[in-house]
This record gives C-alpha cells, structure tokens and sequence, in this order.
C-alpha cells in the first residue's frame, strides 16, 4: 500500500516536471522568432545582420541608362499697341523715338496727320525695341498724356523654331553630301543631276535661313506701335495763332485759302467752260439753219 503511493507521487512529480520543461522551452523560443524573421527580411539569409537604416535601397545607376531629355528653350514673340492724347503730338511724337533709340531700338515708320474741321490730329510711329526692355519703353510712353488703349500680346513660337532648325540641318546635311557626290563624281550625267540637285537644295536652305533670321529678329525685337492723338478737333494751334488776334489772322488766311482755291478751281474748269460755250453756239447755229430752210 505504500510503495504503491509511492510510485503514482513518483509518476505525478515526473508528469509535473515534463509540464514545466515543456512550457519553458516554448516560451524561450517565442521571443526569438520575431529576431529572425527580421534578419531573414532585412539580410536576405543566415547569419546575416540588419541593414544600416542610412544605407540607401537602391543601387548604382548603370552608364547605359538613357539620360532625361533637355529642356527646350522657350521662344516668345511681343507686340504692343499703345494710344495716347498728347497735348503736343509732334513733340510727344519725338520723346517716343527717343525712348526707342534710348533703349537701343529703332523707329521703323512715322505717319502724321494734321487734323480737319472733323477730326484730331494725330501721329502714328512704329518702334522696334528689345523685348527684354519692353516694359520700360511702355512705362515711359505712359508719361506721354493720358492713355486711352494699352494692348500687349505674347506669341510662342518656340515649335516653328525649332522646326525651322531642324529643317535647316537637315538641309545642310543634304547639301554637304551632294557636294562629296560631286567632288567624287566620275560620270558626267551624274555631275550634272547632283550640280541641279544642289541648287534646289541650296535655295531651299537659303530661303529657310532668311526664314530663321527673321524669326530671330522678331524674337529679339518687340513691335509697339504707337498712336498720339491731339486732345481737341483740328489738333493744336500753331504759336502765330494764339489769342484773340492770331485767331483773327486764323481767319484771314482761311479767307485767302479759300480764294486761292476758288481761283485754282476757276482755272480747272475753265477749259470745259469754253468747249461748253463752243458746243452750245454750234447747236445754235445748227439750229437756226434748219429753221430758216423750214421757213424757206
């Protein structure tokens, strides 16, 4: 009876000891397992440790890979359009092509009309200025007098240039290679189609570079045109006409202008009066004759 309690007590205390190793080994593994998960996705394999976190992911960039397109420069084209009333339009006329010249431009034309009865005098110039100085040659034309219409426009034609380039290296190319046939030219037929070749080719390149050269001057250069008108009907009065006394000699030389027109006028139709007269006293003359061999 009591060595038979004494083997179940030894039987329990070895099932309780075989309990408590069994859950010792599996908590000490549990920890572990993370680590080596970590090691396995940050390393790659055994044995290997974690990846610094400064390390960069990527690798090298081979020599071959295709480089980023450059950037295209982009091409503008300015204009400007600019109306004034000035108090003197031929003198605010003349401070406009100063500022143009100033600015290392140019006066392209002048029209000046001096007004009517009906209408304003008025002055219209168009400048050529650098287009990087636009905008002070627009501040300045400001101070001219009062603006009426200030209109500026910007045009890209970054694609027609760089298609106007490309077609003229094309061109060249063409015309460098027609020149290697001639120079090595044996046959006499084929010299003369590669010579006939060559001055279409040639042509076609000049013309486009006559075509590059002005688009180029037009990028360079801003056009402004510019209208100054005078503030009244007429335009202003000349210095000799001012007060009451000059507008009474106003008057009088209107008067003797338009005497003088009426003797210019008198002059013109004078020839027509006389084959007028002429050609009534022949039908008069017709006239009575038939009357008289009627009566006879």
């Amino acid at each position: 009876m009591t060595l038979g309690w004494v083997l179940r007590a030894l039987a329990g205390l070895v099932v309780m000891l075989a309990v408590v190793c069994s859950a010792a080994c599996s908590g000490g593994s549990t920890p572990g397992a993370p680590d080596t998960a970590e090691r396995y996705q940050t390393g790659g394999g055994a044995g290997s440790g974690p990846m610094p976190p400064e390390m960069p992911m990527t690798g090298p960039v081979p020599p071959d890979a295709p480089k980023a397109p450059p950037a295209v420069q982009r091409d503008v084209i300015k204009t400007a359009s600019v109306t004034v009333t000035a108090e003197n339009p031929t003198s605010a006329a003349d401070r406009a092509a100063d500022l143009a010249t100033d600015a290392g431009g140019r006066v392209d034309s002048r029209t000046e009309y001096g007004g009517s009865v009906l209408d304003r005098a008025r002055i219209t110039l168009t400048l050529r200025v650098p287009a990087d100085k636009l905008d002070g040659v627009i501040d300045g034309l400001k101070e001219l007098g009062t603006v009426d219409a200030l209109d500026m426009r910007v045009e890209d034609v970054t694609s027609t240039r760089v298609d106007l380039d490309a077609r003229i290296k094309a061109l060249q190319t063409s015309v460098d290679r027609l020149l290697a046939i001639m120079r090595d030219a044996q046959d006499p037929s084929a010299l003369i189609e590669a010579e006939s070749a060559l001055s279409q080719r040639q042509a076609d390149l000049d013309s486009l570079r006559a075509q590059r050269a002005a688009l180029g001057e037009q990028i360079s250069y801003s056009t402004v045109t510019v209208e100054l008108i005078a503030p009244v009907v007429g335009g202003p009065a000349p210095e000799r006409y001012q007060g009451f006394l000059g507008q009474l000699e106003r008057g009088w030389d209107a008067l003797v202008d338009a005497g003088s027109n009426l003797v210019l006028l008198f002059g013109l139709l004078l020839p027509w009066m006389g084959a007028a007269v002429l050609a009534l006293a022949l039908l008069f003359g017709l006239y009575r004759l038939v009357r008289a061999r009627r009566r006879g």
